[in-house]
């Protein structure tokens, strides 16, 4: 006979140790790099520290409660969602509130935004997400200057079916947006044809450096347009490294006049070796950057 109940304390069981290995994991790497102390936010109340879940994705797909609770207890008050791995999303809402965690942003599909916006606002309002980003485009979208003209109405569309509810669109970069098409700079060519009431940008530190890019020159563009960053760290010879690892200066970007208006930024690894270790170092090395 099937026993349901030692089937729930078997789920459990694992659900615990899971939690507390990965907790414990990652509050011991980051007592390594930090003297043993989680120091305490003390930058600016709209910035708090947040970490791109995509970092953490193969636990998020096996068990979100136990994922999102170890990102809570390593200090982190704020997630940006890359998928909901069809849970249900009131249930995945509650469990943000429980454990403190805001969710102001999600990349989503680009597909979705373009042809039903509307659903992913209504997802929005129940995950409480200010800002729905488009993450990226496939080759097929990014070969001449009317592919990108036409995504940027994409953008637009989007960010004007949000305003009611107080949802915004916004775009991330990688690299292939600073590769000139048709005469054009792709990501110059959204940031000029988006109206700037509607539509934000995400700038990913560690690509627009990868294109040949200095972070705050492309900030520059226009400052307040760029309201969320992906805080990836490179090394001397160019690889991705967890944050804090590499060489970009962090404290000195998001310190400069030209990032006064990232509200949002979120720790990322797209293939982290350990990816507890490399957020609990990423949470660490962020809050000390912000200050």
């Amino acid at each position: 006979m099937h026993n349901d109940n030692s089937s729930l304390t078997a789920g459990l069981s694992r659900r615990s140790l899971f939690t507390a290995t990965a907790s414990a994991g990652a509050l011991a790497a980051l007592g390594a790099t930090a003297g043993g102390a989680l120091a305490d936010h003390g930058g600016p109340p709209y910035r708090v520290p947040g970490i791109q879940l995509y970092t953490v994705r193969d636990s998020m797909a096996e068990d979100p409660l136990a994922t999102l609770t170890a990102i809570a207890a390593m200090g982190y008050g704020a997630v940006e969602f890359a998928g909901y791995h069809g849970i249900d999303l009131a249930e995945l809402r509650g469990w943000l509130d429980e454990l403190g965690l805001r969710a102001p942003c999600a990349h989503v599909d680009p597909n979705a935004m373009r042809d039903d916006p509307e659903l992913l606002i209504e997802q929005a309002v129940i995950m409480g997400h200010d800002i729905l980003v488009l993450p990226w485009l496939g080759e097929e979208h990014r070969s001449s200057a009317a592919s990108y003209r036409g995504w940027a109405e994409v953008l637009n569309r989007a960010g004007q079916a949000g305003q009611a509810h107080g949802v915004r669109a916004a775009y991330h970069n990688h690299a292939f947006e600073f590769e000139t098409v048709d005469g054009i700079v792709p990501l110059e060519l959204l940031v000029a044809e988006t109206d700037p009431a509607l539509v934000d940008f995400e700038l990913d530190f560690f690509w627009a450096i990868k294109a040949g890019h200095k972070v705050g020159e492309v900030l520059a563009w226009a400052p307040e347009r760029f309201t969320m960053a992906h805080i990836k760290d490179m090394s001397a010879d160019g690889a991705m490294v967890d944050v804090g690892t590499g060489v970009i200066d962090f404290r000195g970007l998001l310190s400069s006049e030209v990032a006064r208006y990232i509200r949002h930024p979120f720790v990322e690894h797209d293939n982290p070796v350990d990816p507890f270790r490399c957020a609990a170092i990423g949470r660490y090395h962020l809050s000390r950057a912000l200050g």
